[in-house]
């Protein structure tokens, strides 16, 4: 069997601070990379960050398609343990399924508050609903990999400065495409995550995308009313696409995390 490798740049990351923990949780066949940035900053402020490497991303998509939304969730889960152990207080934050994934989080540990940006209600992504439900009849007759949306050109043109100016650049490593299966795992978990959110009490702040063009702003408000937390708050953006950690909008996006964290230590 031939070992599993690490595409560069999609290792996860820690940065040791103080006594208030910082978890950043990645998205859907991307990597830790995509919320670096977020952590460095939160870093800066003094906080402890850790953002882990969820299951099969960061490595190839046939590995990804062997992984389930459970073993995504025990990864977060495990860096939840490891913070709380180290930490006084622990707030997760998550970008699209990462969100998915702290809201779940939140609903069964002790999670000091939760930022969730960007998160999904249910399946799109660019997708046709039948179409996946016809993979889940078919058994997989259809095509392994399904495409996956070209990423944002305002982000290349960062990671095109970084190169110019000689600097190792952290940009957005991810698939180019998405596998069915790993995609029928990311329905399932959301269907979870939907049972589960009037359960949720912990604080919540949510930042979407007016023009998310992955998770429909306007699909936001079906989690904001079920979610159970009586401190919950939803900021919109104008300026970014889905990947809000990295887009125009991302140091705006940074400042409303570290307030948020500052604000329930």
């Amino acid at each position: 069997m031939k070992p599993i490798r690490l595409i560069e740049s999609a290792e996860p990351f820690y940065f040791p601070g103080n006594d208030i923990g910082c978890l950043a949780i990645h998205g859907f066949t991307a990597s830790p990379q995509e919320v670096r940035w977020l952590g460095e900053h939160l870093h800066q402020q003094g906080y402890t960050v850790y953002g882990p490497r969820l299951a099969g991303h960061g490595t190839t998509m046939q590995a990804m398609a062997q992984t389930t939304w459970h073993e995504w969730y025990a990864d977060v889960l495990s860096g939840y343990m490891m913070l709380r152990a180290r930490c006084n207080k622990v707030f997760a934050l998550g970008l699209s399924m990462g969100g998915a994934l702290t809201l779940l989080l939140a609903r069964h540990e002790a999670v000091d508050g939760v930022v969730a940006m960007s998160v999904p209600n249910r399946l799109s992504l660019g997708l046709r609903r039948p179409l996946v439900w016809l993979y889940s009849l078919a058994g997989g007759i259809l095509p392994k990999h399904l495409p996956h949306p070209d990423h944002d050109p305002f982000v290349q043109a960062i990671i095109d400065e970084q190169h110019i100016r000689g600097e190792k650049p952290i940009g957005r490593t991810a698939y180019p495409g998405r596998p069915a299966r790993s995609v029928l795992q990311l329905r399932a978990l959301l269907g979870h995550m939907r049972q589960e959110l009037p359960q949720i009490t912990a604080p919540v702040l949510f930042i979407h995308s007016l023009i998310d063009d992955l998770a429909p702003y306007q699909e936001s408000h079906h989690i904001f009313d079920r979610v159970g937390s009586r401190d919950k708050r939803m900021i919109v953006l104008e300026n970014s696409d889905h990947v809000i950690t990295q887009d125009r909008d991302r140091e705006t996006v940074f400042n409303l995390v570290a307030e948020f964290v500052a604000s329930h230590r």
